[in-house]
């Protein structure tokens, strides 16, 4: 008989779920004697393994993967809603925790569904300091097979009632794959335990890199039972499609190789801790541009820099009726045949903000114009790291004073400094704008709330320039391509004044 790995859900009879209450990590009936860790497994070291997270909410401890800096997957039956992701060694006292909004496969058919014990979480920030796992998938997956080598990481329980809340992990053995689940461990090898519900079987490929497979589901008997794990790449289209955000970056749509710059960077530590938390773990080991299924996307230069275009607002828009405006902005970037664009950041009045979009559609909100004239032009730098710059786009906000004209010169009045701004978790502000400056010119930056659209992002929003034959707009060439359509048939054009209310 199996059960699940999840303290609420557990039984006694010959097992349990692998996730445990924060308080106590189950109930399950004889332990093994002397288990240690993951059951036969020990204690990681500071770093090491760090993109297996707990996951905690609905008083539960679970276990899950960071498989993109957005998206962490974990156990269908660990529950949904809102949750703590916890990076580090101990689930209660975490080095870094960021919260998330999780979603559970609607198709999941309870304890014997095993093959759909999908869930995912995405997170409120990113996490971009730190190499992820990737998703095993396309033809990646030919290296699983019965007998192969594998690790498994977890905060479960170590001796079936006690312990759960330190990551523990263990190397052990494939006992075998279908076509949705695998097996692992047990008789006597190691295995999973209470709390390590949704926690990843890891499997090291030719280049080094360590991949994501599993999704600890169920076990077998007691705790260090075998287990049976969720097959994630079966899991990769509803993630995508309902996330919004790419987690196959070296594939298409059903495993066609196709690389983005973000196929590379990939997790190659394990045992071994680099660093400390302070700061991701630096010195974590990372691969190059991976080519397991293909050619890699660096495989031919990239000697051009990126086409970038604001596409909203338009130049010689006028704001009347708030002020200050609050003005969403939106860019459209082009890469062509290169690598693809990597970021996005802004400058107003010449001067560049603190802020930059990694993700696309680009876009920018919370911007508030206080009454004037504003210039403002994106920079788009690429993977190959060449600049791009748009056009400037001007707007004007109210009612700015006249700018008048005397024996051919125009003059206006002295521009003021504004305030020092202050930066903060997901915007900047800053002083208030100047008046008008000399020869037409215009005050410092007055902004303030400033901040990437996509920072805000919450999971069910798709909002990547989705693709409705495919469902989701990153499974498309390298996520980030022609969106322009007839944006740059804008340039050159003499500024025009449109009111927009």
């Amino acid at each position: 008989m199996t059960s699940l790995l999840r303290g609420a859900l557990l039984t006694t009879a010959c097992g349990g779920l692998l996730a445990a209450s924060p308080a106590a990590a189950g109930d399950l009936s004889d332990p093994p004697a002397e288990p240690q860790g993951i059951f036969g497994g020990a204690e990681v070291e500071s770093c090491a393994w760090p993109t297996a997270v707990g996951v905690t909410g609905g008083n539960s401890l679970c276990t899950g993967t960071l498989v993109s800096p957005w998206v962490v997957v974990y156990a269908a039956h660990c529950g949904g809603g809102t949750k703590k992701i916890r990076f580090g060694e101990f689930s209660n006292s975490p080095s870094k925790s960021i919260e998330a909004s999780c979603q559970t496969y609607p198709g999941y058919g309870g304890v014997n569904d095993q093959a759909h014990d999908w869930a995912y979480c995405v997170l409120n920030s990113p996490v971009r300091d730190l190499p992820i796992t990737p998703v095993l998938y396309g033809c990646e997956t030919s290296v699983l097979g019965a007998g192969e080598d594998v690790a498994i990481v977890g905060f479960g329980a170590n001796d079936g009632n006690a312990g759960a809340g330190r990551k523990r992990w263990a190397m052990t053995t494939l006992n075998g794959v279908g076509s949705m689940t695998a097996s692992l461990g047990g008789g006597g090898k190691p295995s999973v335990c209470p709390g390590d519900s949704g926690g990843p079987a890891f499997i090291q490929t030719a280049d080094g890199v360590w991949r994501a497979f599993g999704i600890a589901s169920t076990v077998t008997g007691n705790c260090g039972g075998t287990g049976t794990h969720a097959l994630i790449h079966q899991a990769v289209d509803w993630i995508e499609e309902n996330s919004g955000y790419d987690i196959t970056p070296c594939h298409d749509s059903g495993g066609v190789w196709n690389p983005t710059f973000d196929c590379g960077g990939f997790f190659m530590g394990g045992a071994t801790g680099y660093g400390t938390w302070t700061n991701w773990c630096p010195g974590t080991p990372a691969s190059d541009s991976n080519n397991t299924c293909g050619q890699p996307f660096d495989n031919i230069p990239d000697n051009d820099p990126p086409l970038v275009q604001i596409t909203s607002p338009m130049d010689g828009d006028e704001f009347m009726d708030e002020i200050p405006a609050k003005i969403p902005i939106e860019v459209a970037t082009d890469d062509g045949d290169g690598w693809g664009v990597k970021s996005v950041r802004f400058k107003i009045n010449g001067e560049e903000q603190p802020v930059e979009d990694f993700d696309p559609p680009f876009a920018f909100n919370g911007a508030a114009f206080p009454e004037g004239v504003w210039t403002l032009q994106a920079i788009a730098e690429d993977a190959a790291g060449l600049i791009g710059e748009s056009p400037e786009v001007t707007i004007i906000v109210g009612d700015p004073p006249a700018v008048t004209t005397s024996g051919g010169e125009t003059t206006g009045g002295e521009g003021t400094t504004g305030g020092e701004g202050t930066t903060g978790d997901g915007g900047t502000s800053a002083g208030t704008a100047g008046t008008a400056g000399t020869s037409g010119g215009v005050g410092t930056s007055g902004l303030t709330g400033f901040e990437s659209a996509t920072a805000t992002a919450t999971a069910g929003e798709t909002g990547t320039g989705q693709d409705e034959e495919d469902g989701c707009g990153c499974r498309t060439g390298d996520g980030r391509g022609s969106l322009l359509g007839l944006a740059f048939g804008l340039l050159g054009l003499p500024l025009l004044r449109r009111r927009r209310r």
